[in-house]
């Protein structure tokens, strides 16, 4: 009984013996490659971010424009008049107008001339200066084409024989422009080219009867202006 309280004592001193190694915290598995990864998922992550608000705002950006889609422009021969028309001269004023039909687009006219045609043939040509038209108004221009053509085409010829004999010449009015749309201050749209055909029917004024049934208004064809 003695030796054995005398082993249970030995216990209670203290052991001089070499210290006990502490063992580094074991890592779990992967723990080294989430951190590496770290930088990378912030990346797709400002990336799926930027691509979520780049759809956005280009959706947005469409249904406006679908909104404010611009109208064509509208053109109407009011009124024509020939002083004198044969084929050796002439004397032929017309009064255009033209329609920005738009409520939010101003048109900008960097080119607007007018070419007038008759038998295939052109004897008329009239430059307009730069202008600007208003939001939802009307523009009334008057291209003059007097004396400006000499008619030599057996086309030419023809024509003005059976128009001659009807008492109406049938005379075509080109305009050919070259527009930008203005919504605000320092925006213009794309450059637009829009052709305005006008075919009209012109009483001769050596004809008493075509001059009293007087000349008739016309709307014109506008192409590729959307």
């Amino acid at each position: 009984m003695a030796n054995r309280e005398h082993k249970v004592d030995h216990l209670d001193q203290r052991f001089h013996g070499p210290p006990v190694p502490v063992l580094p915290p074991v890592e779990q598995p992967g723990a080294a490659s989430r951190r590496v990864a770290d930088p990378y998922a912030l990346c797709c992550r400002a990336f799926r971010v930027l691509t979520i608000v780049a759809i956005a705002v280009g959706v947005v950006a469409l249904v406006l424009w679908l909104v404010s889609l611009p109208s064509a422009l509208k053109a109407y021969v009011d009124a024509a008049e020939l002083t004198r028309f044969d084929l050796g001269n002439d004397g032929k004023q017309d009064q255009l107008r033209i329609r920005n039909p738009n409520r939010d687009q101003a048109v900008l006219y960097r080119r607007l001339e007018a070419v007038a045609l008759y038998g295939g043939e052109r004897f008329g040509y009239v430059d307009f200066p730069r202008m600007r038209q208003g939001r939802k108004s009307t523009m009334v221009i008057r291209p003059s084409f007097r004396g400006q053509g000499v008619l030599t085409g057996a086309s030419a010829a023809t024509a003005f024989r059976r128009d001659k004999e009807r008492g109406f010449f049938n005379i075509i009015v080109k305009l050919h422009t070259r527009v930008r749309l203005k919504a605000m201050i320092f925006v213009d749209s794309v450059e637009y080219r829009p052709d305005m055909d006008c075919y009209i029917r012109v009483p001769d004024p050596s004809n008493a009867t075509a001059v009293a049934l007087g000349f008739t208004a016309t709307r014109c064809h506008v192409d590729g202006f959307l």
